[in-house]
């Protein structure tokens, strides 16, 4: 463009002055009939519409105005910087100045350069700057980013009544990850001390949130008032674990409900409740024992854990909500178990669809974990998970399924993982038993080993001792 520069400001004086030596239709055709192309950042002459720029000095009848017209035009088709055209024999022999032309040779040289430095300046203006963007086909196309956590499972925990409040608020409080949490109750005053902020109060017709009153009638008619806002809570979930104390109004009436629409979506229900101790009373007993039927008739594996059997746990020092707490703890460690093969990378990896095959419509249920340290901690932490007091003399000899996760610190070798996974198939009966195991590293427990099971499809016979 050097030419362009060195000229520009003789041509932008004569064109303010009016005296330019072009048609003013002829330079606003080649301003109007230009257009900029870029391929691979590499600026490409402008092209210009010939026919328009011809046609603009037809009023101009001027041979040597025409032949300029031609040379710059077929400069500016090409791709080359093709200097101007030589200069005429009479003015080689001196330099041509740029004052006002006085003979009719200069005055035709003076036309000629000012239709070039036109043309180029036309071009300069429309030709896109080196540092522009690549063209769309020199651009690397990056594939869309991927949030592999949208692709998790969704697990709620739902805890319904008094009873299913009070084990979300452990769970809460040790803080257990990868769950959601929802409480559902009449009694609003005790929705309140829930520590989730997903609360639902159901039956606000039906009770006027004053509870239910140990009716568990009352209790169903207040989860089929709410039916659409429950599975609004739940919606597009994969894992419910409804959580309930048996025997009383809410948790024993509504829970079969809350089941009920969770199993019809389509989601893996499992039901954890407790039942009441003997000092409660035949009447409390009784409750309990239909809450349990109706229950187990809408979910995928039922486990229940009777409170009867914490005495076997606590002493005479122990305190009312610690032993209390121990129930609670269960669910805790079933839940965990469970949660963490899902949600945490895994030496052994399992994935929901590991833990649905061994769930899903399988009934009775039942939950261990043991922790040791030592020499025979695999053999230990094995024997403590298969002998879980709370759940009385449930066995796993008549499982139909099993999941087992095996967790342990850097120092867990292979032939205690094996230790210990022989120790649980050994008591499983059913050879065509559908058992998953997993194991996870855990930087904490430096020293010890946990194993947790899950046996499901045990036998009536396997469950009266409850």
């Amino acid at each position: 463009m050097m030419y362009a520069s060195r000229l520009s400001r003789p041509l932008a004086q004569s064109m303010t002055r009016g005296k330019s030596s072009l048609p003013a239709r002829a330079l606003q055709a080649l301003r109007g009939s230009t257009k900029s192309a870029d391929a691979g950042n590499k600026v490409k002459a402008p092209i210009v519409n010939n026919d328009k720029v011809k046609a603009a000095f037809k009023g101009d009848s001027s041979t040597k105005s025409t032949k300029v017209v031609d040379t710059a035009l077929g400069n500016l088709s090409s791709n080359k910087a093709t200097p101007p055209p030589p200069l005429p024999d009479t003015a080689k022999a001196e330099t041509v100045k740029e004052s006002a032309p006085t003979k009719k040779e200069d005055k035709d040289l003076l036309t000629r350069k000012s239709a070039i430095q036109t043309a180029q300046i036309i071009a300069s203006e429309n030709a896109p700057s080196p540092s522009s963007s690549p063209s769309p086909e020199s651009a690397v196309i990056q594939p869309p980013a991927v949030n592999f956590s949208e692709f998790a499972p969704r697990i709620v925990v739902i805890g319904v009544g008094g009873a299913g409040g009070n084990a979300v608020n452990n769970m809460i409080a040790r803080s257990l990850g990868g769950v959601e949490f929802l409480a559902i109750n009449t009694d609003a005053q005790h929705l309140s001390t829930t520590l989730t902020d997903n609360r639902l109060q159901i039956g606000t017709s039906t009770t006027a949130g004053l509870g239910c009153g140990a009716n568990p009638d009352a209790g169903r008619m207040a989860a089929e008032e709410s039916k659409d806002e429950i599975l609004d809570k739940v919606k597009d979930a994969h894992m419910v674990f409804i959580t309930a104390g048996m025997g009383g109004g809410t948790g024993t009436g509504a829970a079969s409900v809350v089941a009920d629409l969770c199993y019809a979506e389509g989601i893996l229900t499992v039901g954890v409740v407790t039942k009441p101790f003997r000092f409660e009373g035949t009447h409390r007993m009784r409750l309990a024992s239909e809450g349990v039927e109706r229950l187990q008739s809408c979910v995928d594996t039922m486990i229940v854990i009777p409170n009867q059997n914490l005495f076997d746990l606590v002493d005479k020092k122990t305190s009312l909500m610690d032993s209390f707490s121990l129930a609670d703890d269960v669910l805790l460690a079933g839940v965990k178990s469970i949660t963490d093969l899902m949600t945490n990378p895994g030496l052994i990896n399992l994935d929901f669809a590991d833990v649905q095959s061994v769930m899903s419509g399988m009934g009775n249920a039942m939950l261990g974990t043991g922790q040791a340290s030592g020499e025979s901690r695999a053999l230990e932490a094995a024997e403590q998970a298969l002998s879980n007091p709370l759940l009385g003399t449930t066995g796993v000899k008549s499982a139909k399924g099993m999941l087992v996760n095996i967790t342990g610190g850097k120092d867990m070798t292979l032939f205690e993982v094996d230790e210990a996974a022989q120790k649980l198939i050994e008591q499983v009966e059913d050879e065509n038993a559908n058992i998953i195991f997993g194991s996870a590293y855990d930087h904490s427990l430096e020293g010890s080993i946990r194993v947790s099971v899950v046996a499901t499809g045990i036998e009536e016979d396997e469950e009266k001792s409850k």
